[in-house]
């Protein structure tokens, strides 16, 4: 007697069998760790809808069950025009299921893929609808805590929609934030969920940052094969500086940078922060853009040279004053042809003369050169790559090194055991138009980890007479950039790149105002010149 072996039926066949009253399956759209989505034809209303499916050897469990139902549960709550929504839950039998709306596109991970980076304006738009949903969220008491490129959507019209918030939690819900356990896709991950820790609305802030990072980049700030690696980079590690091309992505980079600040504290708080540093991401008429802080964390001193006036006016000639020159050079030519040909004849002869003398000179060159030994010349190249790495030490030595002065200093001047807080600036030496700014400064006197915040401002200096003329919606604004900070200790040295803008060649200052914790302030002021390329 022979047995016919039986086969299990499928995930699809049991979903088609306990679905089949209300839903026609058409196929499977994609699946995670713990679901599976089909694309399924509401048979009551004949529309499209997505099924995302608990597969059947999940569902006695009873910790993935409470899972899934809470991510049911937590998206029908939310109604906002970026986050997918939900039509129904329910269980059939075996199948636990809910029905949420069809999105015709593709995920940002599927574009990434394909074209590898993205535009600067393709990318503000993701932050600013992307940003939008986690805000409502968040105001809901929504933590969605998986923000990466695969649950962010763009439908039919580029739009984005924020899906899968399997992972989400209540900000009253502490049943996910047990000591010791860490939820979400490493790459992804903000340092407060690598360690662990409770994490609120802006951890989905830095997880939406590392996908602006990606976008910009076309790889994530931190990756590998390695997760814990991964989740320590996200603790430890400073965020890498990818080749930027333009001042727009520079301008954009700074932007993510504050979005990835490893302290919360530190880091873009909220949608609206993020919508409002968005917008002063506008270009200037001309120029490209340049970053302007927010209101908020924007220099309140005054900034010496502001002006309103367009930095590309310079002076020019006044009309036909060239038509002089050019008629004079037109009556002159013969001569002028007659003084370069004798020039020429002269150096001609000169030459003849001396050439004797050079081959001589080159051919005992040769012969001497000939006669030295292999360890002459391994010696001399010892001698040139020992001048040259010395040359460059000790420029980093002198570009790296704090000028603060030394406790003992400080005592001598009256200070007592420190340096007193002081602020000190490199003077900057001229460049050529459209290059970055190079600033070298020393925060003096703070403690070992004391925050401070470094405000820059460079401004065109022009005579009041002329800002006068100029002052109007089309003239220069000033280039201010804000960074956040945490000291090394009483001698801090730090090295900053500001992205100028593409100044046009003229006189500009670059004032440098630091604030410490306790809202004291210093401030110093250096001058730049810019030369015509």
């Amino acid at each position: 007697m022979t047995h016919t072996p039986t086969t299990e039926p499928s995930d699809l066949q049991i979903v088609r069998s306990a679905l089949a009253a209300d839903y026609e399956i058409l196929g499977e759209l994609g699946r995670g760790g713990m679901a599976i989505v089909y694309h399924a034809r509401e048979r009551a209303l004949d529309r499209d809808v997505a099924v995302k499916v608990l597969p059947a050897a999940m569902a006695f469990d009873a910790e993935l069950v409470e899972r899934f139902q809470r991510e049911a549960r937590t998206s029908a709550q939310l109604e906002h025009p970026h986050i997918v929504p939900i039509y129904r839950v329910g269980r059939a039998g075996p199948v636990i299921y809910f029905v949420m709306k069809y999105l015709r596109g593709r995920p940002l991970s599927a574009v990434l893929a394909e074209r590898g980076t993205l535009a600067p304006d393709e990318i503000r738009r993701i932050l600013l609808e992307t940003g939008s949903a986690l805000g409502y969220a968040a105001a809901h008491g929504v933590i969605h805590r998986d923000v990466k490129p695969d649950n962010i959507v763009l439908d039919e019209g580029g739009r984005c929609v924020l899906t899968d918030f399997g992972i989400a939690r209540s900000a009253s819900d502490q049943r996910l934030t047990a000591t010791g356990l860490s939820i979400g896709t490493p790459r992804y991950m903000s340092p407060e969920q690598a360690r662990a820790k409770a994490a609120d609305s802006r951890s989905d802030i830095y997880s939406l940052g590392v996908v602006a990072y990606e976008c910009l980049a076309g790889h994530p700030p931190f990756d590998g094969d390695d997760a814990l690696a991964i989740l320590m980079d996200h603790v430890q590690k400073p965020v890498p500086r990818p080749a930027l091309r333009t001042a727009d992505e520079r301008a954009l980079f700074t932007l993510i940078e504050r979005m990835l600040a490893k302290d919360p504290r530190r880091r873009i708080q909220d949608a609206d922060e993020l919508a409002n540093a968005l917008g002063a991401l506008e270009p200037r008429p001309g120029h490209e853009p340049a970053l302007r802080p927010h209101p908020s964390t924007a220099p309140t001193v005054p900034s010496p040279g502001v002006v309103a006036g367009d930095a590309r006016a310079l002076p020019t000639p006044p009309e036909g004053g060239l038509e002089p020159l050019l008629r004079l050079a037109a009556t002159q030519r013969p001569r002028l042809e007659s003084l370069a040909t004798a020039a020429a004849a002269a150096l001609a002869a000169v030459g003849a003369a001396a050439r004797p003398r050079i081959d001589a000179v080159m051919a005992g060159g040769a012969r001497w050169l000939a006669g030295r030994t292999p360890r002459f010349w391994t010696a001399t190249a010892g001698v040139a790559l020992g001048v040259v790495i010395a040359h460059y030490g000790v420029h980093f030595a002198t570009a790296h090194r704090s000028r603060c002065p030394r406790p003992a200093a400080a005592r001598a001047s009256g200070g007592g055991g420190s340096a007193p807080f002081t602020l000190l600036v490199d003077p900057l030496p001229a460049q050529g138009a459209g290059s970055e700014v190079e600033l070298y400064y020393d925060v003096c006197g703070l403690t070992d980890d004391a925050p401070f915040t470094t405000d820059v401002v460079v401004a065109r200096n022009d005579f009041s007479f002329r800002r006068l003329l100029k002052r109007g919606p089309g003239g220069y604004a000033p280039v201010e950039v804000s960074f956040a900070d945490e000291a090394d200790g009483p001698a801090t040295r730090r090295h900053r790149t500001i992205d100028t803008g593409a100044l046009d060649a003229a006189s500009y200052s670059v004032t440098v105002v630091v604030t410490d914790g306790g809202g004291r302030r210093r401030q110093r002021r250096a001058d730049l010149v810019v030369r015509p390329d």
